[in-house]
Parts: C-alpha cells; structure tokens; sequence
C-alpha cells in the first residue's frame, strides 16, 4: 500500500458540517486501490493496461487525495454519463444507478465511514477514465476487428492527459471533458443527434409496417399510398407541405421515395418495390442498433484525421478525397465481392503507376483463372496474358497442362487500354495484394451496389484523382497525366510526400444536406460486432455493480 502524503486541506462538499480527516480518507483510498486490482472492475482491460491500473496511476499523481467527496461534482459526473446514450452508450454501463445513489448519500450528508467515502471516490474515477478512454478509443478495441487498421497506442500512458481529466473534474467540467473525448469530425455530431432522433421514435411507439403488395410506381393510385405518406413523414423524406390526403402516387411522394432509397443504398427509382419495402420495415429498434454500432466504428476512425488524405468506403460504395481537413472530390468505386471483401486498413499512397501491367495474384490465378484455363484454351491471348517460370522467364502457354500446372507460375497481363487496371494504379503498403486503380469495366459504375472485384477498389475517374494527388498542375495536368498513360509504357510516379490512405467500413450514409442513412451490411459485418459489443458492456456492468 502506498503511504498517504500530507497535503493542502480540500473543500469536500458543499457544506459546513465536519470533515473527514484528509489524511485517513487518503489511506483508505489508497487501500481501496489495492482491492481494486483484485476485482472484476480493476481487471477490465484499457488496451495493454487495465483499469485498476489506470485509476492507480491517476491517484498516485495526486497523492491519493480525494476528488468526488462533493454532490454536485459527482452530480456533474452522473448527468454527464446519462449524455453518453447518445453515443450508443449507458450510464449502466459506467455504474450510473449505484453512481446515482451516492450523489443522494452526499447530498444528504448520510453518515459514511472512510471506507465507504474511498469506495464513491474509486468507483467515479474509474466510472470517468474510462468513459473517456471508450469515447476516445471505442469500448472495443479496433485492431480486433481489424488488424491492418494499427490503432496508434491508447492516450491512456500519458500523465499530461490524467492531470487534464483531474482538473476538467475539480472544475466541474466532465461535460466539457466527455465532449472534448469524441471524435471532433462533424459527422460523429450528426450520428448522436440521429441516434437522439431514433430514440424519440422509440419512445413514440415506433413507426408502422407497411403492408406488402405489388410494386407502387408514381401515377399509380392505391390504398398503400397514404400509409406511404404517413411513413414518409415520419423519416423526414416527406415534409407536410407535399402531403396529400389523395392514394394518387404523385411527382412530390415519388420525390420523398427517392430521398429515403438514396439515404438506404438502394436504387433511388422512386418506386415502392420490395427492397424499399423491406427497408421502411426495418424496426427503429433495428435501427437504433445500427446506430450505435456505428458509433462505435465513428470512435474508431474519426480521431487524428490528417489534414490531406483519401478515404474508402466500401459499404457505400465510395472515394472521398479530403484537403486541408475538408471535404475536396468525391467519386464512385467497385469494391470486392462479399466473399473477397475490401479490407479495412489504414496506409499510405506511395506512388501512382501509369499505364500498369497487371500481375495475377496467386489466390485469383488458383481460384479464378485456372478453371477458365482448362475450359477455353484462347483465355490467355483474348484477355493478352503472358505466362513466366518461377525464375521469371517466359513461357509458352501451349506447353503447359493446366490440369496440374508447375509450382510458381506468374500471369501478367501487358499494359494497354484493355488491361484490368486500366490506365492507372495506386500502390499503397498492405499485406492483402490490393490497390486502387483504374478499370476499364466503367459500366459497372452505374449499378446502385458494386461489390464486383477480388479485393482491389475500382475508382470512377481515376485519372481525376491521379491529379489531385500529385497536385502538380505545371507538370501533370490532365492533358500530360493522359498522354503518359498511353504510352504502353508502365511507368510509376512516386508521390512526395505519400498521401495517407483509410479504408473504412461502415454502413452509414451521410448525405450532403447532413441527413443520416444506413446502407446494407455487404459484408455481414454487424453481427459479430454487435454482439462483441454487447457482451463488453455486460461485462463492464457488471464489473461496477457488485456491492462494497
């Protein structure tokens, strides 16, 4: 046990009535401190460190003297983790109900024994610290999910960061603190105040389910019609301006269709078909899972965003292209296929490959193309593909049986307008064989869901990007980015400095107006993380409620 250090006196409470001597309540925080690493709540981990361990460190720097003895800090304490259920959050989940009756024992000066005022004490600082670590980091820890994502080393370890928790708390200010831990990205804003919106839908009782029938088109006039309104109404899509009482599908309901298709991924035909149908069935509760399992990701992602880098998203579909901390293109990508999903990482765009050849990787020769080999001869020369040795020398295609081909044979397709990454390519560091590039199947750009490649992301005007991220408009403007690709010369370009690149999962939707939506989980995502994130809270919950 640590020995009490003999300090300045502090104001405990926000009354006259007799103190506790500071030095025996210093001693029995400090005792209370060796339980704690003992207990289920001392051993919830915090990245590489645990709890226990945390709070220890955050008392030894104020020589165990006490910070929670006041109501209405503690109260402040209390309000702020009821605030956490719009973060997908509980104040359960943080001892709220046990935090909530010691905020009453204090604020009535029920008599308490020193052991009892070091166990308010210990637990609200737990309860803090570490609703502040899961604002900053998540509850669950990203690089479980997803190992390439290499999360940079909790804050936690920082002593310059547990002295600002301290004086955020003595000044009253755990509000301003909570706030000061979330993702500052405007888009985790937007999330809380959906998740807010949702759950007064809940409280309201819901929305309806529409019933099922065939496919309402506009000008079509069915009994339908006005329930489709009222649900409209409620999502936002429908404002009460447009409404009518008439069944008629008109221009302004079919106008609202497409807002609430284009906020769920779905194609915005202005159509009630069955997808749409499915989706404005979803329960809110659903969609309030949704919401907070996105939150979670949001906690993930959106911290330490650098001021210039790309983003993929391949859930929606999507490149985004951010300078100076904002938003400067957009554009759409193809992405892999459920089954060869695109992963998430985080690296850096090192260089560009112009006019790129393209190298089988050794899954997609293994699972794709040796099949197509010994059905169709021709595959290699109709789709201009070389075979070479493991030594790397050509090799006559005709001279091998594909049935059992040799050990170490590589496929290269040769550039040209053809070729499968089209007239440029983006190498990034990662141990999955996969870029952005180019691609010369354009047409696929227009379906509403492009989950089509093995891996890589497809990017709509690569050639566009090519030059925002050299940013060197004397040298590679559009009219020389384009005649250096068409050379039938590989050539690469690197980028100095490299350009940060994310690759993130989520099935938000963020419209443009700040209007939130969920897209389909293209790769079944959502329930693992949901019930991971279920069970961590469970854990946590219970780890603060056993008695003293």
């Amino acid at each position: 046990m640590r020995h009490a250090w003999i300090v300045l006196a502090l104001l405990i409470g926000t009354c006259a009535h007799a103190q506790v001597p500071e030095t025996a309540l210093q001693t029995a925080i400090a005792t209370r401190l060796d339980a704690l690493a003992q207990q289920p709540l001392g051993a919830l981990r915090i990245g590489d460190n645990t709890l226990g361990a945390l709070v220890s460190r955050f008392y030894a720097q104020r020589a165990d003297a006490p910070l929670w003895q006041s109501a209405a800090r503690l109260r402040a304490l209390d309000d702020a983790l009821d605030g956490l259920v719009d973060d997908g959050l509980a104040a359960q989940d943080y001892g709220g109900h046990r935090l909530s009756h010691d905020v009453l024992r204090l604020q009535h000066h029920a008599p308490m024994t020193d052991t009892e005022r070091a166990g308010i004490d210990v637990r609200a600082t737990a309860a803090y610290l570490l609703a502040l670590l899961q604002l900053r980091h998540g509850v669950l820890d990203v690089d479980t999910f997803y190992p390439d994502w290499k999360a940079a080393p909790r804050w936690s370890e920082s002593a310059a960061w547990l002295q600002t928790a301290a004086r955020a708390a003595e000044g009253g200010a755990v509000t301003a603190a909570f706030t000061a831990a979330r993702p500052s990205a405007p888009v985790y804003a937007q999330l809380r105040r959906a998740l807010q919106r949702l759950r007064d839908e809940a409280a309201a009782g819901g929305w309806f389910a529409l019933p099922a029938g065939p496919t309402l088109k506009p000008g079509m006039h069915d009994a339908r019609v006005a329930l489709l309104r009222r649900r409209l109404l409620v999502s936002g899509d429908l404002t009460r301006t447009a409404q009518s009482d008439a069944d008629d599908y008109d221009a302004a309901l079919a106008d609202a269709v497409r807002a609430f298709q284009s906020r769920h991924g779905l194609q915005a035909d202005g159509a009630l078909g069955p997808a749409t149908l499915a989706a404005l069935n979803v329960p809110v509760t659903t969609r309030i899972e949704q919401l907070r399992l996105d939150l979670e990701r949001a906690r993930w992602y959106l911290h330490d965003l650098p001021p210039r880098y790309v983003q993929v998203d391949p859930a929606n579909y999507r490149l985004d292209y951010y300078n100076d901390g904002r938003l400067a293109w957009s554009t759409r990508v193809q992405v892999g296929q459920p089954w060869r999903p695109t992963p998430v990482l985080r690296s850096a765009i090192t260089r560009l490959t112009l006019d790129p050849s393209w190298v089988v990787p050794p899954m997609i020769l293994r699972e794709d193309m040796l099949p197509k080999l010994r059905r169709d001869p021709d595959y290699l020369a109709r789709n201009h593909l070389r075979v070479f040795d493991a030594q790397g020398q050509p090799v006559a295609a005709d001279s091998i049986h594909w049935t059992r081909p040799p050990a170490g044979l590589t496929l290269r397709q040769e550039p040209g307008p053809g070729g499968a990454l089209g007239l440029v390519a983006f190498r990034f560091a990662n141990t999955h064989e996969v870029y952005l590039h180019d691609t010369p199947h354009k047409a696929l750009f227009a379906q509403t869901r492009r989950a089509f490649s093995s891996g890589c992301v497809r990017v709509e005007n690569a050639m566009e990007l090519a030059q925002l991220l050299l940013n060197d408009p004397t040298r590679w403007n559009a009219e020389s980015l384009q005649t250096a690709a068409s050379y039938d010369v590989t050539r690469d370009v690197p980028l100095n400095p490299p350009v940060p690149l994310r690759i993130i999962y989520w099935t938000v939707a963020v419209q443009p107006d700040g209007r939130i939506g969920l897209v389909p989980d293209v790769y079944h995502q959502d329930p693992a993380l949901r019930e991971a994130l279920g069970d961590a809270l469970a854990r946590q919950e219970q780890a603060f409620a056993p008695a003293d």
